[in-house]
């Protein structure tokens, strides 16, 4: 074998080496790339989506925030001049406290329940209207 032969052969080997080791067969040979730094562009690196808890993220609320909606809810409803709210975990009870001109209590507490319900549902709730 010449040299120029032996020379050629080496180049057309490592030619051929270059391209499978250059080559993205990606995982089992499907030829994806990976996505490794795939995530949300929402300025926090894709955390919001992560870890729904966080305060940065946009269904966050605090206690404070649950009872003022579920305030603001029952706010709407005529006849309606107290409230309040004692939430227990996963559990709220709401009393209504109503004028006794009331013209209904029983819709008044269904209107209400309704509205909680549409306003936060994530609480289980119990309401209770009383006459004064």
């Amino acid at each position: 074998m010449s040299r120029k032969t032996a020379w050629l052969a080496v180049s057309a080997l490592l030619s051929l080496l270059l391209a499978a080791a250059c080559g993205d067969s990606g995982p089992n040979g499907s030829g994806s790339k990976s996505n490794a730094n795939a995530y949300d562009n929402d300025g926090y690196l894709g955390i919001t989506n992560a870890n729904p808890n966080l305060q940065t993220g946009p269904s966050y609320h605090t206690y404070q925030v649950d009872t003022d909606m579920m305030r603001q809810a029952v706010g709407k409803i005529g006849g309606v001049r107290n409230v309040r709210i004692v939430t227990n975990g996963a559990n709220a009870n709401v009393e209504l406290t109503v004028d006794r001109n009331a013209a209904d209590p029983e819709r008044i507490r269904e209107e209400a329940l309704k509205a909680l319900q549409h306003e936060v549902p994530r609480y289980n709730f119990k309401v209770t209207v009383r006459t004064e």
